[in-house]
């Protein structure tokens, strides 16, 4: 989560060094965010704007339309996607806005608390598909090793009609964030280093790829 664009520039670029497929960049406590243009002007590897209020886990503290402001000027600047919550007003709305910018967008929903059954997350995504996003992301938490193969098995039935990233978060939850792909995720999420994390669980890109390797996903 950096705290300037030339820090975010500076963190999308090591990213790419390390090989990273896509760049999320959180921008939860940037400033300056009028510049934002500066961090996509190397377009090799593509990039997800993403801002989380603290009800979503995240550490932005002002209101819903600066929020959206931001979001907007992220699109407009070059990101190739926007990451939007299911619970946002008018999501309809805000979806067209954001692509009439140039930005495909990706619409979440966060359960910080626990993961519900397969039938109540095949709502969720029912729900969310009615406004025809360009990714569906559905991230739960897990409180126990079981919980994995509760969101697995609901990816392996969503990704036959739905491009989607799920998988669940937390310390028990890395089984899903290292099999999601291989079950039809359209990505999982790393860190850049350790300490460098965004939501509990994740796994250092290094780290990921090491895995990968020994199961021969490289």
């Amino acid at each position: 989560m950096p705290r300037s664009v030339t820090e975010a520039k500076a963190l999308r670029q090591r990213a790419i060094l390390k090989l990273a497929d896509l760049v999320e960049i959180r921008l939860d406590r940037l400033e300056g965010s009028n510049e934002l243009e500066l961090i996509n002007t190397e377009r090799k590897t593509q990039t997800i704007a993403t801002i989380r209020q603290g009800i979503q886990g995240g550490l932005f503290k002002g209101q819903e339309e600066e929020r959206f402001e931001t979001l907007m000027r992220a699109a407009k600047s070059g990101f190739n996607y926007v990451d939007i919550e299911d619970s946002t007003q008018h999501l309809d709305d805000r979806i067209e806005a954001l692509r009439s910018l140039g930005s495909k967008v990706i619409v979440s929903h966060h359960n910080l608390a626990s993961t519900p059954p397969v039938a109540d997350l095949r709502k969720i995504l029912k729900r969310i598909s009615k406004h025809r996003p360009d990714i569906i992301k559905i991230v739960t938490t897990a409180t126990s090793t079981q919980d994995n193969l509760t969101i697995l098995n609901f990816l392996h039935n969503a990704v036959r009609d739905h491009k989607i990233v799920s998988f669940a978060m937390g310390e028990k939850g890395k089984i899903s964030r290292i099999t999601s792909p291989i079950f039809g995720a359209y990505f999982t999420i790393a860190s850049l280093e350790d300490g460098a994390e965004t939501a509990q669980g994740q796994l250092t890109i290094d780290d990921l790829r090491r895995v990968y390797g020994v199961i021969g996903l490289n």
